[in-house]
């Protein structure tokens, strides 16, 4: 562990779909609404609404948070999908900083970017590693914003005993290959809140003259073949969990005597599941540089990466060159009035900091590899030191 394991336990529930006939909950498949009920009730949710992708439930769920051309959405800057769902809805992204040591937002910064324009904050539990979600949460409330939590990478992650995915209105889980329930491709949104589920379930289905009647949907739906192996993977997951947190404790037993690399933590009260063990390189003030670093893990064979996708989300060519759907939007839509779809250098100083110097090593696959690679990583420190 953490390996991955497909068994007879996933053949037999496909076989069930395959022996009823019935490949897609929209025809009356059993297996997509078991996993939403099933699924909600391990990360300790009301309702689940299961979709092809992640994409499509924060795409969704900004729809269902209101927000259009002339709105606001605010964002997280390490992970460009909140902002990309934002702008799917033809609404403009708005960046709040990080802090350096979670990478998360910041909610001290938060407050200060709402606005009369504002209808929602996406916030990403990065990493695996819960956000402040409590105050990020009572901030949005007094405001009247809906909040979304982008759980991409923090399957089972708790903060003050409580899931992600289940303090804001929403929760977007992914199921993309390389994540901790690893289907192929999938998503599930999560919400306490019957009507928002009803409004997300619009999505999840082919447009029907019912949906019609209530506007302009997506055709989102999960097949009940990606269902049956959610189930069977769901049953496994909890192990998954455990093994990513195992193979963590390698890295950090690796960087522990180095006091120029700071692991991505918080307090007692997050705990971490690790889709990325991550932490942030500060060798330049011991005259390292991430040159040096580079050299030093190539010399030692070590699999770390470094600096994510260098560049904080507004600097990525979809918003920089204000890419989209033509005459303008959604960036330069003539229906928005604001000032915050420029995005100047130096918006988030922290993030642009940081993000470069963000260590990360993907926790799943062979526990021999990892365990060799965090020894590789401590020859490397040592040799640097």
């Amino acid at each position: 562990m953490p390996q991955r394991v497909f068994s007879e336990r996933e053949l037999e529930l496909v076989k069930q779909v395959l022996d009823s006939g019935l490949l897609s909950g929209l025809g009356g498949g059993k297996l997509t609404p078991r996993f939403e009920r099933e699924f909600a009730a391990a990360v300790g949710g009301k309702y689940g609404v299961a979709m092809n992708s992640a994409m499509s439930v924060l795409h969704s769920a900004v729809k269902v948070a209101g927000a259009g051309a002339g709105d606001e959405v605010i964002c997280d800057p390490v992970c460009v999908f909140g902002a990309v769902a934002t702008m799917y809805n033809n609404a403009v992204p708005v960046f709040v900083d990080i802090d350096p040591v979670t990478h998360n937002m910041n909610p001290d910064l938060l407050e200060a970017s709402i606005t009369d324009k504002t209808k929602a904050v996406i916030v990403t539990h990065v990493w695996g590693l819960p956000a402040q979600i409590d105050r990020i949460v009572e901030i949005a409330r007094r405001h009247g914003l809906f909040v979304i939590e982008d759980c991409a990478h923090s399957l089972f992650a708790t903060y003050k005993g409580k899931q992600t995915g289940t303090w804001g209105d929403v929760g977007s889980f992914s199921f993309q290959m390389s994540k901790q329930l690893g289907l192929g491709d999938g998503g599930m949104g999560v919400t306490d809140d019957e009507q928002v589920r009803d409004e997300l379930a619009l999505n999840a289905g082919a447009p029907t003259f019912h949906s019609v009647a209530h506007g302009l949907h997506w055709n989102y739906r999960m097949t009940e073949a990606t269902a049956a192996i959610g189930l069977g993977q769901l049953e496994r997951a909890g192990d998954y969990i455990a093994g990513l947190q195992h193979v963590a404790a390698y890295y950090d037993a690796a960087v522990a005597d180095c006091d120029w690399i700071t692991l991505q933590r918080a307090d007692d009260e997050a705990v971490h599941t690790f889709h990325f063990w991550a932490a942030t390189f500060w060798g330049d003030r011991e005259g390292l540089s991430l040159d040096d670093l580079r050299r030093a893990l190539e010399e030692h064979e070590c699999n770390l990466s470094i600096g994510y996708t260098q560049m904080p989300a507004y600097k990525h060519p979809l918003i920089a060159e204000r890419l989209g759907y033509g005459r303008g939007c959604p960036l330069d839509c003539p229906h928005y009035k604001g000032a915050a779809n420029r995005y100047p250098e130096g918006l988030c100083p922290v993030a642009e900091d940081v993000i470069p110097r963000i260590l990360l090593a993907y926790t799943f696959g062979d526990e021999d590899f990892h365990q060799h690679n965090a020894e590789r990583l401590h020859a490397m420190l040592a040799s640097l030191s």
